[in-house]
């Protein structure tokens, strides 16, 4: 059978799936673009995890875990819940557990509740998405297959072996055939294994870099390079060599995620897609895009709607009678976390996901999905020009039949189709100039969080979390504060604090703390520190370049 991943990252795994003595196993299928197909590491470990774990629904009562004895059980149960607060104030979240198309019959059926109060803004891609709205009026990415006609591929924050492995595997084979690649990142990862040079940049500053290449190619006029450059802490060689580079030919600008995430992320994207277009390469122009972007939405409307910068200030306050929180763990990888763990322990909440997670632990119902596996769905890559569709591999109980009985119960008409195809358009730059904000120097630290390869967004593995309750500092910030490896480190904001283990090394830049995120820390986690701010777009979340500061515990 062929089957997709829709988990929250960008590639949209195509594999083949086949039950033999007794378990699945999956190889993975070529795409057009790549002679051939593999599973991805992340792939591989949640599907052994999730097929059948054994994991099981349960309700609360008196602090006491109580597992049902059949999934008609617990979705009754839910059914019941839903009932009893009807006609009060629900507050519905659904995060990036499966990014497929007929999760939105979530939305569809909780839009169906009068006082249903939805989520909006966003902690993922919205930003960059905003930056390339406002520039192109659209947000679409050219064939990836046009990068094999570059010279040149500059990576702009862009951790691929981690978050786009199909995309690394396909640079490294670009690679061979003589594509130079430019990895720009404040942490050295793995992706700089691939590159013909390395740049560590300061956060926040890749609009200056953007700002002064404009100006130093002769692009546009005004822009202080020398103050730009001093303050993105980039060398003269290094800006001369990827300046050198764009002059010498066909340019490829990959743009990750984690800019976007800064407090200035849509300036600094826009300053990037300006350098793009004004150098001539917006057919190689990359940024992640809508993964339903090929069919025309569901049509859920809702009444009632709280901004994301808010709203877990306002479940800890006590302002919704009940929480439905689907495929989203809130409590460990949004910002204000400690908020979302107040505001789920004094409201009734209901948790729908594949496995337990830290939202889950204070909740009054966990009903177990069986996620990717159990359901049917279509899904278009974040990164690549595809889209895939899968039949459900396993006969767990989906999404979709939860939807489907819920909606039964409720009297809602949920009316599930076929996806109607969308017609997408073309990039059209809106030329303006565009001046670029400079961050101010601090003496406190630049709070970054990383993806680790072995763990999506959502979830965890425990065996692996236990080994990087880690903070990462620069050898020279770690002799100043009299820090050594192992010793346990506090690392505060506005917000909060988490406190972690110390691993001095160089491949954060000075001033920078770095630990994976969506993990617990030694106590707490990186977003238990992350306030509940805005990016410049004023409707994603800012992640990185949190001022923080570092103390030594022990």
């Amino acid at each position: 059978m062929k089957f997709f991943c829709s988990k929250d990252c960008p590639d949209t795994c195509s594999v083949k799936a086949e039950f033999k003595n007794g378990n699945y196993h999956f190889t993975g299928i070529a795409e057009d673009w790549q002679k051939t197909g593999f599973v991805c590491s992340k792939f591989k470990v949640f599907a052994e995890r999730e097929i059948n774990s054994g994991v099981k629904s349960y309700k609360v009562i008196n602090g006491e875990k109580h597992t049902f004895e059949s999934d008609a059980d617990a979705v009754s149960a839910f059914g019941d819940i839903l009932g009893e607060y009807r006609h009060k104030k629900i507050l519905y979240l659904k995060g990036s557990g499966s990014l497929a198309y007929n999760m939105g019959y979530w939305d569809r059926f909780m839009s169906g509740f009068d006082n249903c109060v939805k989520v909006t803004g966003g902690v993922c891609n919205g930003t960059g998405g905003a930056a390339h709205e406002s520039d192109f009026g659209i947000e679409i990415n050219p064939p990836v297959e046009n990068i094999a006609g570059c010279r040149t591929a500059i990576l702009f924050g862009k951790n691929a072996a981690t978050v786009s492995q199909h995309l690394y595997a396909y640079l490294k084979e670009l690679k061979k055939n003589g594509l130079k690649i430019i990895y720009i990142d404040p942490i050295k990862t793995k992706t700089a294994d691939i590159a013909d040079r390395y740049i560590q940049i300061r956060p926040m500053c890749d609009g200056l870099l953007a700002a002064a290449l404009l100006t130093e190619l002769e692009l546009e006029n005004g822009h202080d390079t020398e103050r730009f450059m001093k303050r993105s802490g980039i060398s003269a060689d290094d800006f001369n060599y990827i300046k050198d580079a764009i002059i010498s030919g066909k340019t490829a600008f990959i743009q990750g995620y984690g800019m976007q995430r800064n407090p200035n992320g849509m300036n600094i994207v826009r300053l990037i897609n300006r350098l793009a277009v004004k150098s001539g390469n917006t057919d190689t122009l990359y940024y992640g895009q809508g993964s339903k972007r090929f069919w025309k939405g569901l049509g859920a409307k809702f009444s009632h709607h709280v901004h994301i910068d808010e709203v877990a200030k306002k479940l800890a306050d006590g302002e919704f009678d009940l929480f439905v929180n689907v495929a989203a763990n809130p409590a460990m990888t949004f910002p204000d976390a400690p908020n979302w763990v107040k505001g789920i322990k004094n409201t009734p909440t209901i948790v729908v996901d594949v496995q337990p997670t830290r939202t889950s632990e204070n909740c009054t119902l966990f009903i177990r999905t069986g996620g990717i596996f159990a359901q049917q769905d279509f899904m278009g890559s974040y990164f690549f020009p595809h889209w895939h569709k899968r039949e459900r591999l396993t006969e767990e109980l989906s999404d979709m039949d939860i939807v489907t009985c819920l909606s039964g119960k409720m009297g809602f008409d949920l009316d599930v189709k076929e996806p109607e195809p969308d017609t997408p358009g073309q990039r059209i730059y809106k030329d303006e100039r565009i001046e670029p904000f400079i961050p101010e120097e601090q003496e406190k630290f630049s709070l970054l969080s990383l993806s680790h390869p072995a763990y999506l967004n959502s979830q965890h593995l425990p065996h692996i979390a236990e080994k990087l309750k880690t903070a990462y500092i620069n050898p020279k910030d770690a002799e100043e504060l009299g820090i050594k490896d192992g010793n346990e480190i506090r690392i505060s904001t506005c917000a909060g604090y988490y406190t972690a283990y110390a691993e001095i090394t160089d491949t954060v830049c000075e001033k920078v703390i770095m630990s994976y995120k969506g993990l617990p820390m030694k106590e707490g986690c990186v977003n238990d520190a992350t306030p509940p701010m805005l990016t410049d777009s004023g409707n994603d979340m800012v992640y990185y370049g949190i001022p923080a500061d570092v103390v030594k515990v022990c």
